[in-house]
């Protein structure tokens, strides 16, 4: 169990590169969580997006948007806008990556970006069945690796547990791909059944299967920061699962409820708290 326990108590802004568009609309999605985020589908819109965020003394922003039709989140059509937000803004950049080939991986890392954000899957029928796409979970992992070889200072891969249909399938593969990478931390985000994609209705995954994931992750990763993200189911399921990650392992935290924090006072924990906003995926 971990000794210590770091809360982030506000997120980075989102941005959607595209809008409220996105080639794919999937089944846990249909362009929903795209609605939260500030647009900028031009470079233009792009830089005065950021800029509006750094004047309000945020120091990041998370890039991320609806996916191109393989997949990826289309930051290298904005590697020279990104560069411009590093050297004019200074801004930290957080980006949703999706599974990136060796040149889209170069593109983004020299185009400035600080930290890959990329979802990892376990399952290859999981992919097909809820992106509609045909890329593997190996593909996954040669995301990675092509990320880290031209030299992205951070990667930290979000753990999607339930994304086949709030069933767990495919998770403890991700984590022998995570075990497997090298990686900054992991981000393990927990699937909310949305009003208006075909997962409305269901129930989340069982907090106790989430509990199992999280520690057995703890275990096989025990020098890598393991966070929960902020992309989470709320009510009375949020403090369950809170209380059981923290009691699982998880060493940070992202908006934390009373449950978490109290768990980890109980538990003596040496407690730090961010209360800017800051990205889980950053110290």
């Amino acid at each position: 169990m971990a000794k210590e326990i770091t809360f982030y108590m506000r997120a980075f802004p989102p941005v959607s590169l595209t809008g409220g568009e996105c080639n794919l609309s999937c089944s846990h999605c249909n362009r929903k969580y795209l609605q939260h985020m500030l647009p900028a589908e031009t470079p233009e819109k792009l830089f005065e997006a950021c800029r509006y965020i750094a004047d309000k003394g945020i120091k990041g922003v998370v890039l991320s948007g609806g996916s191109e039709p393989d997949g990826t989140v289309p930051l290298y059509k904005f590697a020279d806008t990104i560069r411009r937000i590093k050297d004019e803004l200074g801004l930290k950049i957080n980006a949703h990556t999706g599974p990136l080939n060796r040149e889209q991986s170069r593109i983004v890392v020299e185009s400035g970006v600080d930290a890959a954000l990329v979802d990892v899957i376990g399952s290859a029928e999981t992919i097909k069945k809820v992106y509609g796409l045909d890329f593997t979970p190996e593909d996954i992992g040669n995301t990675i690796k092509y990320l880290r070889e031209f030299g992205i200072p951070n990667i930290s891969p979000h753990l999607i547990v339930g994304l086949d249909y709030c069933k767990i399938k495919g998770e403890r593969n991700a984590i022998r791909i995570l075990e497997n990478s090298d990686v900054d931390n992991v981000v393990v985000v927990i699937i909310i059944p949305t009003k208006g994609t075909e997962f409305e209705g269901l129930n989340p995954p069982p907090v106790e299967d989430v509990s199992s994931l999280i520690k057995e992750l703890c275990e096989r990763m025990p020098s890598t920061n393991i966070s929960l993200s902020c992309v989470r189911p709320g009510g009375s399921y949020r403090d369950k699962l809170d209380r059981a990650a923290v009691l699982a392992g998880v060493n940070k935290m992202a908006i934390p409820s009373k449950a978490a924090l109290d768990t980890a006072k109980e538990l003596g924990l040496k407690i730090k708290i961010h209360k800017e906003n800051r990205c889980c995926s950053w110290p």
